[in-house]
């Protein structure tokens, strides 16, 4: 389907965007939600009136909340209208391009009302490369050429310093905020105002910073505000939610059922995906550090020989595969990505044999929480960042176990995959793994030195296919 009845006037860029995005089609081979299996009649859209409280597309579950009394809703709606001239209220079903990203009959409508924030849902919780938005008619023309309730953006002269950000907020599995992402859907604040600009195209949003999340929901702000809020109409329009791939997943790794690799065949590493993963191994003494890859599913198996077992008995997402990393001696554990790049994360977990002495103790470590609960132990993974000069970028600490709550409740000792948040690093090249414990002795932690990771994400943005 193309973008039809484009508005007189649309500068030859904004056609050719239109046109392109009929070329990156294939995005929507790669997405989780893209509106287009939803079953509309020609020019229609549901706005919940059936009662429903939602829809599903893909992957995503929309909330909507629909008022019977009043006609009205807010939340999530979906269209296939395709006239970009339509202005005012009997728009609010209309995106401007005339057409869903890449061309597409459907698209999702965003209404931010009174109460509560439009939330959308995902089945499994994933890093998302992101999703694509564009401006709402009836919000697109009370900007342009302003109303009755809100005024025309630039002022008479085009100078005063308008805008429209559309904010999306992610929230993990436990409703906890992961972050925020803001996009101007029209930004009027540029010194040269030939550089403002109200959107009219599809454009992608990239959230890959956001890490893991279960949840979106999305909030508007405007310049334009009055005495119960934002003047601007409070819609936009969006698109093709884009899961994240990752960059490693161990999956490539051949393995027989329940074994591992630990760098006995001398090679001093392995690649899986676009990173490589340093290892040392010592045939004098058996004995070796930094990464290994497991396949090994027992989450019983305690002691020295569950060194290659991850306590949820499987990789992320319930895979064969996943890394070990043992922090030993000399050197710290170091992978390397083959391009520099800004990393969203990756999955941790804790290791058979440290959560078994975190858990129970050993002849050579302390039961975490001691005989009564109420010590406060922790086990600490610290990743630490460098650029391609191998000078450090940052760190990021992350408690593998924390025994340091008021309420012994709360204590744990993390036995589930967990996401990192690694997009503070910025641009890195390597990441090296070190593990700190409140049970110290001589010669460093009593606790021993083993995490277990898997499935690591970047955060460039989503090209198509």
């Amino acid at each position: 389907m193309q973008c039809t009845s484009l508005r007189p006037g649309w500068a030859p860029v904004e056609l050719w965007i239109c046109v392109l995005t009929l070329l990156l089609a294939g995005a929507s081979n790669a997405a989780i939600a893209t509106f287009d299996e939803l079953a509309l009649p020609p020019e229609s859209h549901w706005n919940g009136a059936d009662g429903s409280g939602g829809f599903t597309s893909g992957e995503v579950h929309f909330e909507n909340h629909y008022n019977a009394d009043w006609d009205s809703w807010d939340g999530f709606a979906y269209s296939n209208r395709t006239d970009p001239n339509l202005a005012d209220w009997q728009a609010q079903y209309n995106a401007i391009p005339g057409c869903g990203q890449s061309g597409s009959a459907n698209y999702g409508i965003v209404f931010v009302g009174w109460e509560t924030l439009p939330t959308l849902t995902l089945t499994t919780p994933q890093v998302l490369s992101g999703l694509y938005v564009t401006n709402n008619n009836y919000t697109y023309y009370d900007m342009l050429h302003g109303s009755a309730f809100s005024k025309k953006f630039g002022g008479p002269t085009g100078d005063d310093q308008d805008w429209l950000k559309l904010t999306i907020i992610g929230l993990d599995a436990a409703g906890q905020a992961t972050g925020t992402v803001d996009f101007y859907l029209a930004d009027l604040r540029f010194a040269d105002n030939a550089k403002d600009y109200i959107l009219r195209s599809w454009a992608f949003v990239n959230l890959t910073s956001l890490g893991e999340v279960k949840t979106l929901q999305f909030n508007l702000d405007s310049s334009d505000k009055g005495p119960f809020g934002l003047n601007t109409p409070t819609y936009a329009c969006i698109d093709t939610i884009v899961p994240q791939p990752p960059i490693a997943t161990f999956d490539d790794l051949a393995l027989p059922p329940e074994s591992c690799w630990n760098g006995v065949d001398g090679t001093g590493g392995f690649t899986s995906g676009n990173v490589h993963f340093e290892n040392r191994y010592n045939a004098e003494w058996e004995f070796w550090d930094g990464f290994a890859y497991s396949s090994r599913t027992d989450p019983n198996l305690a002691g020295l020989q569950a060194q290659y077992n991850a306590i949820p008995g499987c990789g992320q997402g319930g895979s064969a595969n996943y890394g070990v990393v043992f922090v030993g001696w000399e050197t710290l554990p170091t992978l390397t990505v083959a391009t520099p790049q800004v990393l969203s994360g990756l999955y941790v977990t804790n290791n058979n044999y440290t959560y078994y002495d975190m858990l129970h103790g050993s002849a050579f470590s302390k039961k975490f929480g001691g005989p009564t609960g109420n010590d406060q132990d922790w086990l600490k993974l610290i990743i630490t960042g460098l650029d391609a000069a191998g000078q450090a970028t940052g760190r990021v600490d992350f408690y593998l176990a924390d025994f340091r709550f008021a309420e012994n409740t709360q204590d744990y000792i993390l036995n589930s995959w967990a996401f990192v948040n690694l997009t503070s690093l910025g641009e890195v090249k390597s990441l090296q793994f070190n593990l700190d414990s409140s049970d110290k002795g001589a010669f460093g932690p009593n606790t021993p030195t083993y995490l277990c990771i898997d499935t690591i994400v970047p955060c460039q943005p989503f090209q198509g296919e």
